[in-house]
C-alpha cells in the first residue's frame, strides 16, 4: 500500500510498507522507469534517503541507472563514484578524452574491470559485473517491485 510519494524532475520515490514488519521501502523510478530501491526503519528514514539522492543527481551530476548511481555522468565531469542507492560506493568510473570510452575500477582495485564504448552502456557493464559478484541479490531487489 502506497504511504506516501516523492518527486524530482527526475526521480520519483513511491514509499510503502514492506513485508517485513517496521520497515518501509521507497521504489526509485527514473524519468518512469523503476531503478533502485531504499529501505528504512521509517518513512522519514526512506525519505532522507531519497532526497540524497536527488542531491547527487543535481549537484553531483549523478545518473541513477540500474540500481547504481554514477556520479559526475551529467555534468559533464566524464568521471566520478559509483554507488549503491544506499550510498555504498563501489567504485569509480572514468571516460577517456579522445573517444568516449569508459572504465570502471571497483573499490580496491587498481585496474578497470570493466570497460565500454558509452557511459551508458558502462553502467549496464557494472550492473552485470555486480550480479557475478553475487552481488544479485541488492541489484534484482532494487529492480524488482515488492508490490
Amino acid at each position: 500500500m502506497l504511504i506516501a510519494e516523492e518527486k524530482h524532475p527526475f526521480v520519483d520515490c513511491a514509499i510503502m510498507t514492506s513485508n517485513e514488519k517496521g520497515q518501509f521501502v521507497g521504489i526509485l523510478s527514473y524519468r518512469g522507469f523503476e531503478n533502485g530501491i531504499l529501505t528504512g526503519d521509517s518513512i522519514a528514514a526512506v525519505q532522507q534517503q531519497y532526497r540524497i539522492i536527488c542531491e547527487l543527481i543535481d549537484n553531483e551530476g549523478g545518473m541513477l541507472r540500474r540500481g547504481t548511481i554514477m556520479l559526475g555522468y551529467h555534468n559533464d565531469v566524464l568521471k566520478g563514484d559509483v554507488l549503491l542507492p544506499d550510498g555504498e560506493v563501489v567504485g569509480c568510473w572514468e571516460m577517456e578524452d579522445d573517444d568516449d570510452t569508459s572504465h570502471f575500477t571497483p573499490c580496491g582495485q587498481s585496474d578497470p574491470q570493466c570497460s565500454a564504448p558509452s557511459a551508458w552502456v558502462l553502467q549496464d557493464s557494472i550492473a552485470s559485473w555486480l550480479v557475478s559478484q553475487n552481488r544479485e541479490g541488492e541489484l534484482i531487489t532494487s529492480m524488482g517491485s515488492p508490490r
